[in-house]
């Protein structure tokens, strides 16, 4: 796939990617279903100079019935315990859909305070466990692993745009700063100006300036 990539072959790079990934979302059903537990989340997190990506299998009855994934680029500098805090806080507190039990990779320091706010909302026990062995603690790490593959694919994704922009721009090579602006008004009144800069691949300022 890297290869296809490097060789600007994108198109099969894709289709190389979109074929692991289902290989993979079989293997890993196979192996949720051998789980005893009936309801559980399992969360895990992957970053990188792009930013950070949490990961999240739900397994009901024995079986992973789906998964979803959140960027959280602004978080980057922050420790992988004050992620797993923030997150299950911004996306449990109004979620009716609750487990009986959220796994992982690392405690964090206000667990308690968490699990007893969860269990109060739902009205029933609400863990929060950071699995040290055996099959609980594969379930965190299969999902740290897909959260490395979806930070590592939507990296892939922005050299595709850079590759295609260098080509319709015709280009040397990759441009490593990239300034956009958009101006909004009201009927010709109370006009904003903003700016986003992105330089080496990375979001490095946004500006807004009232004209």
């Amino acid at each position: 796939m890297k290869e296809a990539a490097i060789k600007q072959k994108y198109e099969e790079a894709a289709d190389l990617r979109d074929k692991i990934q289902a290989i993979e979302n079989i293997t890993q059903k196979q192996k949720v279903s051998n789980a005893v537990e009936n309801n559980i989340d399992v969360i895990g997190t992957a970053r990188n100079e792009i930013g950070v990506c949490v990961e999240i299998f739900f397994v009901r009855g024995s079986k992973m019935i789906g998964r979803e994934h959140y960027f959280l680029n602004e978080l980057r500098d922050m420790e992988t315990k004050e992620i797993l805090s923030g997150f299950i806080k911004q996306y449990y507190i109004e979620n009716q859909n609750m487990p009986n039990k959220i796994m992982i990779e690392e405690e964090i320091e206000d667990e308690e305070i968490l699990e007893g706010v969860l269990t109060q909302i739902v009205g029933r026990k609400v863990e929060i466990k950071s699995p040290k062995k055996g099959e609980k603690l594969r379930f965190v790490e299969m999902a740290k692993n897909n959260a490395k593959v979806t930070l590592e694919n939507k990296q892939e994704d922005k050299f595709e745009i850079l590759s295609e922009l260098k080509d319709k721009l015709g280009l040397e090579k990759f441009p490593n700063k990239i300034e956009t602006f958009d101006i909004s008004n009201i009927s010709g009144t109370n006009i904003v100006a903003g700016m986003s800069v992105l330089k080496d691949r990375k979001n490095k300022q946004i500006t807004i300036k009232k004209i």
